[in-house]
């Protein structure tokens, strides 16, 4: 019986199914055929609606068989009304709702408007008008995106990999297989200097993304644009006075899956001796151990992370002249990663051997704050004047706490307990004044910018325990105080003359005082040499002050200045399709340092002068409406930082491993650049870009491993290579169908450079110099992104599978041939999801969201490739007979989730 009532229930309910169809249709602007996204869709007398979604595309489902009203409306655009058929026949009928905008009936008024420059289509804009080869990220994308720092952002760009923090964080961007060094960061166009203690290049990670209104990525420079780029341009357009008076926010929090296996170890930053004994009693003054204080560790669950930022936009005063925009972000996370480190010997056989094995746990506390501030005020239409400023700091509490074991068989190994503490503040402070001013046909743009970026690591310190046969002993050790100054002050001025509407000249110059100063001081405390009494409290051992004046190392005291002057001529005409902006640009570089080092020292100041002259030609032809072909070239420059041209000396304060030397002999790199892209700018977000780069580079400066001459003395120094080349593919595709979308790119790179390095004999101390020809540090010849995206503009959900593969790269230049040090390949995952919690017609916004970063787990793993250079199962972490595992560290999964408003 129970089976002939389903067999009745479903004779009743197919054909009642059967009478249901589906509405499916795009709604678009009548004059341009643009999707209009949001746009709403209903069946009058009726309680069917939709919502468009990105392509214009919108849904109405079970719709009963019948004759309706339907009516497609937006703001701004006159309400469209079609009669509609749903039949047994034709129960999925399709239309094309084209609205007509309102503004068009008035002809008497003229209406201006622009794109919301936070959203995806502002972007899409920009790129396609751009005058060279160029890649944007909307504040919107950014928004969706799993990330919360600019570095991480900068991942998902094609052809930009990252270099990671020992937290796992990117810290640095690669440009097309072009280290680091190759690019230069600018916010709202200016150059700004780094609190890097060693490099010209500024940490990525001190910037929090939810201050920006678009990233912009550049790749071919033009002439109004600094020369000292190989790679491409960063610029970080900080958030803009909106039309109206809107104040949005968010307030999250998260946590890292290391920290449910394993406690955070840390200390209290208030502990430590933010002055040497030098700075607070005189430089006369003999320290005693007493003013060295150890800290105090603690093993502990760490608090959630929290995150929040708000911003605050206005216009005010007679015809809105004054807008002002005020945006502060402050996020305060932990974060760590668990790993280990093989120091490497080589063997007659030019072979790796293993040496000793660090075993590592970091503890990282990043406290990262950020302060936006934009005015402009409109004098009157053809005059406008601009402030804009910026404040950043990133405080860092690292622990490190290491074993290291030395291997020294056939005896016992010796273990060494290390547990080092740092505390790192750097800070990034800029203000900048700006001009526009329309005289005719004369435009003139001027800037004044001073910015001032520091870095400061205060007592820096190491507690060393050594476990051996004989006893365990407290070592010596160092307690270091270092930080460093970079302020830069520059002027800008641009002027465009605009002969007719298709041909306009431009000028200008920029001229920029940069000076440096570094100051480094350690003393060296010496412990009794005697058994440790307590193992478990360093302070129980009584050291005494080795040096109690301190040692000011003579090269790592040093004040830098480079003096920039530049000019350039540049030309733009538009002829029917065709655009060309072509001219030249020179710059005049003024570098130079003096050290502490005695007089008597040949290298105790040095100085540098040369000048450029850096031509660009850049052709963009619009084959349509949505399509471009360009095609660009430029010469570019790579200056070397002041640091590196010093003869400075560290003892493995940036490797960790090595001892490190500065090159007073270093030259600048030099570079011819060529690419050619197609562009197609779809509907909605649909894009597809496809281009080919060549690079062709003089003296490109790379670090290795070299020994100094006259000496068995191997340090990490910075070199001028020969010259190399740098070739290879890029394509972006983004495309969606209706509400599912995937968005790809790819970036196949090629380069290569021949330099000479050392082959070990069949003696101990005979070497020869032997040829090898591999790719550029930092070049990986794969990096791919895919995303699977879901954007519901109806129900306000947006979705984000994000999958990074990075290839393998050489990360560090080995001194023997073969011998250089590879990052494996990576694959990292990463999810995001935002959720609208109010209705789409509210004018108010409030949001939920998700982030998920490393799902994989992905570990950052090196290896120095070799034919057989032991039996891996003598060592711990050794599997593959082929190759050391010389590096490996992993960061596991982490999670934020929060909530966003806008009013």
């Amino acid at each position: 019986m129970r089976h002939l009532y389903c067999c009745l229930f479903l004779l009743l309910v197919l054909p009642l199914t059967a009478l249901a169809g589906t509405v499916r249709g795009r709604v678009t602007d009548a004059r341009t055929g643009e999707p209009l996204v949001g746009s709403v869709v209903f069946l009058k007398n009726t309680g069917h609606n939709g919502q468009a979604g990105l392509d214009g595309s919108f849904t109405l489902r079970d719709v009963p068989v019948g004759e309706y009203e339907v009516v497609g409306q937006s703001v701004g655009y006159a309400p469209l009304a079609q009669t509609l058929s749903v039949t047994a026949a034709n129960p999925s009928p399709v239309l094309n709702l084209r609205l007509t905008d309102q503004n068009q009936e008035l002809s008497e008024v003229t209406v201006q408007g622009q794109l919301n420059k936070e959203e995806d289509g502002a972007a899409r804009r920009t790129e396609q008008v751009a005058p060279s080869v160029m890649n944007v990220l909307s504040a919107q994308a950014i928004q969706a995106s799993p990330d919360i720092t600019v570095a991480n952002v900068l991942q998902r760009v094609s052809g930009v990999t990252l270099e990671r923090s020992t937290n796992g964080d990117g810290r640095y961007a690669i440009l097309r297989g072009m280290d680091k060094r190759y690019n230069y960061t600018l916010v709202n166009g200016i150059k700004i200097p780094s609190p890097d203690p060693y490099n010209r290049y500024v940490p990525l990670d001190i910037f929090p993304a939810d201050l920006l209104q678009r990233l912009e990525v550049t790749k071919a420079l033009t002439p109004s644009m600094e020369g000292d780029a190989i790679g491409g341009v960063v610029n970080m357009v900080m958030k803009d006075a909106p039309a109206e008076r809107t104040l949005s926010g968010q307030l999250g929090t998260g946590y890292g899956q290391l920290f449910f296996d394993r406690p955070f170890q840390g200390f209290d930053a208030n502990d430590i001796q933010k002055k040497s004994p030098a700075e607070r009693f005189g430089s006369a003054y003999e320290a005693k151990a007493s003013d060295f204080p150890w800290l105090r560790f603690t093993k502990k669950t760490p608090a959630p992370n929290l995150l929040g930022n708000l911003t605050f936009g206005s216009r005010y005063g007679k015809d809105q002249r004054f807008g002002l925009l005020l945006a502060g972000s402050y996020q305060n996370t932990s974060r760590g990663s668990d790993g280990y480190f093989y120091d490497a010997n080589i063997d007659i056989n030019n072979q790796p051997q293993i040496k000793e094995l660090r075993v590592q746990q970091y503890s990282t506390q990043q406290r990262r704050t950020g302060l936006n501030a934009k005015l402009d005020y409109r004098l009157n239409p053809r005059n406008t004047l601009r402030f804009y400023g910026l404040y950043l700091k990133l405080d860092e509490l690292q622990t490190r706490y290491q074993t290291d074991t030395t291997y020294k068989r056939p005896a016992r190994p010796d273990v060494d307990m290390l547990l080092r503490s740092r505390f790192q503040r750097q800070t990034i402070a800029s203000g900048t004044l700006q001009g526009q001013h329309e005289l005719g046909r004369l435009v003139a743009n001027w800037s004044l910018v001073y910015s001032r970026a520091t870095n400061n690591v205060p007592d820096l310190a190491e507690q060393p325990l050594k476990l051996t046969s004989s006893g365990n002993r407290y070592q010596n050790a160092t307690r270091v105080w270092l930080d460093n100054v970079d302020q830069d002050k520059a002027l800008y001025l641009n002027l465009t003359y605009r002969l007719t509407e298709e041909f306009d000249l431009s000028a200008g110059a920029l001229y920029r005082d940069k000076d440096r100063t570094n100051r480094y001081l350690s003393y060296d405390l010496r412990a009794s040499g005697q058994p440790a009494t307590n193992e478990q409290d360093i302070r129980s051992e009584p050291y005494t002050v080795f040096n109690p004046l301190g040692i000011y190392v003579g090269a790592n005291n040093y004040t830098a200045t480079e003096k920039m002057s530049a000019g350039y001529g540049q030309l733009r005409f538009t002829k029917g399709a065709l655009e060309v902006l072509g001219g030249a640009r020179v710059e005049h570089t003024d570098q130079g340092y003096l050290t502490s080092l005695p007089r008597t020292e040949p290298a105790y100041q040095g100085r540098q002068q040369y000048t450029d002259v850096l031509p660009s030609l850049h052709l963009r032809y619009a084959l349509s409406k949505r399509q471009n072909l360009r095609a660009s070239y430029f010469a570019s420059i790579s200056r070397p930082s002041y640091f590196e041209i010093t003869p400075y000396n560290n003892s493995g304060s940036v490797t960790d491993t090595y001892a490190e030397a500065g090159n007073p002999y270093l030259q600048r790199t030099q570079a011819n650049n060529l690419d050619l892209r197609y562009e197609f700018f779809g509907a909605g977000n649909d894009q597809v870009l496809a281009g080919m780069f060549y690079k062709r580079i003089k003296n490109p400066i790379e670090y290795g491993l070299v020994t100094l001459p006259s000496t068995a003395f191997t340090v990490y120094q910075p070199n001028n290579f020969g010259s190399a080349t740098n070739y290879g593919f890029e394509w972006v595709g983004v495309k969606f169908w209706g509400l599912v979308g995937i968005s790809t790119n790819y970036t196949f790179t090629v380069s290569d450079i021949t330099t000479d390095k050392k082959r070990v004999a069949t003696t101990d101390d005979a070497r020869t110099l032997v040829p090898q020809t591999r790719p550029l540090q930092g070049q990986s010849k794969h990096v791919a992104n895919v995303s699977l995206l879901y954007k519901n503009v109806r129900n306000g959900l947006d979705t984000q599978l994000s999958y990074v593969y990075t290839g393998a790269r050489i990360v560090q230049v080995g001194q023997y041939v073969g011998l250089d040090y590879w990052q494996r390949a990576q694959s990292q995952l990463d999810f995001s999801a935002e959720k609208r919690l109010t209705k789409a017609s509210s004018r108010y916004a409030l949001m939920a969201y998700v982030k998920a970063q490393n799902l994989l787990n992905t570990p950052y793993q090196v290896d120095i490739r070799a034919t057989n250079p032991y039996q891996p199962n003598q060592f711990p972490y050794q599997d593959q007979a082929d190759r050391l595992a010389v590096v490996n560290q992993t960061y596991k999964a982490y999670y934020l989730l929060g909530l966003r408003f806008k009013l």
